[in-house]
C-alpha cells in the first residue's frame, strides 16, 4: 500500500511538472491586420502635422481639421481590428461595421485607447477655445505632449507597429521612438 501511494505521488508530481510549463507559457501574440501598419503611419503623419502647426507658434486654423483626422484614424484602427472598442451597454444601438475584431491584450490596450481619445479631444478643446483670442501656448504644448505620450503608450501596450521614423516629438523634447 505504501508503494502504491509513493508511486501515485510520483506520477502526480511528474504530471504537474510536465503540465505547468505548458500552462504558464504565454500565448503567441495575435497577428495584426495588414491595414494596421498603414493606419499607424497615417496617424503618425497627422501627429507630425499637428506638432508642426502648433509649435513653436500655434496656427489654430491649420490644426482644426487634424483633430478630426486623428479621431477618425483611431476609429479606423478600431474598425480594422487594430485596437479594441469600448463595450457598449445601450441595447438596440447598431454597432458600426468592423472589418476585423481586435484580438490583442484588451486589458492593457483599452485604457490607453480611451486615454488617447480623451487627450485628442482635450487638445481639440484647447485649440478651439483659442479661436476667439490668442492661444495659450503653454496649455497647447501640455496637451500636445499628453497626446504624444499616450500615442507612444498605444504602440507599446496595443502591440502596434512603430511607424517609419517613429512618432514625432516636440522641439526641445527627446525623440519618441518605440
Amino acid at each position: 500500500m505504501k508503494k502504491t501511494i509513493t508511486a501515485l505521488s510520483l506520477v502526480a508530481a511528474l504530471f504537474t511538472a510536465s503540465t505547468i510549463p505548458a500552462a504558464s507559457a504565454l500565448p503567441a501574440a495575435p497577428e495584426l491586420p495588414a491595414a494596421c501598419a498603414g493606419l499607424v503611419t497615417d496617424f503618425a503623419a497627422k501627429l507630425k502635422k499637428a506638432v508642426g502647426s502648433l509649435v513653436p507658434v500655434p496656427n489654430v486654423e491649420a490644426v482644426k481639421p487634424l483633430i478630426g483626422d486623428l479621431l477618425g484614424l483611431v476609429t479606423a484602427m478600431q474598425n480594422a481590428g487594430c485596437l479594441p472598442t469600448p463595450p457598449v451597454s445601450a441595447p438596440g444601438v447598431p454597432l458600426p461595421a468592423r472589418a476585423a475584431e481586435y484580438t490583442g491584450p484588451a486589458d492593457q490596450c483599452l485604457p490607453v485607447v480611451l486615454n488617447l481619445i480623451s487627450a485628442i479631444a482635450g487638445l481639440g478643446g484647447t485649440v478651439l477655445g483659442a479661436a476667439g483670442g490668442p492661444p495659450d501656448v503653454g496649455k497647447i504644448t501640455a496637451m500636445l505632449t499628453l497626446v504624444l505620450d499616450t500615442a507612444k503608450d498605444l504602440l507599446g501596450k496595443c502591440g502596434l507597429p512603430a511607424p517609419p521614423g517613429g512618432l514625432p516629438a516636440l522641439p526641445g523634447l527627446p525623440v519618441q521612438n518605440s
